[in-house]
């Protein structure tokens, strides 16, 4: 099972365009958002993103993944309301 957690550091990658940018909003360290999305696709058994330097662009998995990150995301802020 995936934890949120791990979810919402791979929904900020998307959201601010790299791990360091995403790490600096989140209040982690780059390496913590890079050990993080491995563990990620490590579980999932394939990339989700595509990495080129200092950015990054999802593959088709992540495309897949990042709509189903977001709903659940979503529920478990409405449950915890």
């Amino acid at each position: 099972m995936y934890e949120l957690n791990s979810l919402v550091v791979f929904l900020e990658v998307i959201e601010s365009g790299g791990f360091s940018q995403a790490g600096r909003r989140l209040h982690i360290s780059q390496s913590s958002v890079s050990q993080t999305i491995q563990s990620l696709e490590k579980r999932a058994g394939m990339q989700l993103f595509t990495r080129a330097g200092r950015s990054v662009s999802l593959t088709e998995a992540g495309q897949l993944l990042a709509p189903m990150a977001r709903e659940l995301i979503a529920n478990a802020r409405r449950l915890e309301a």
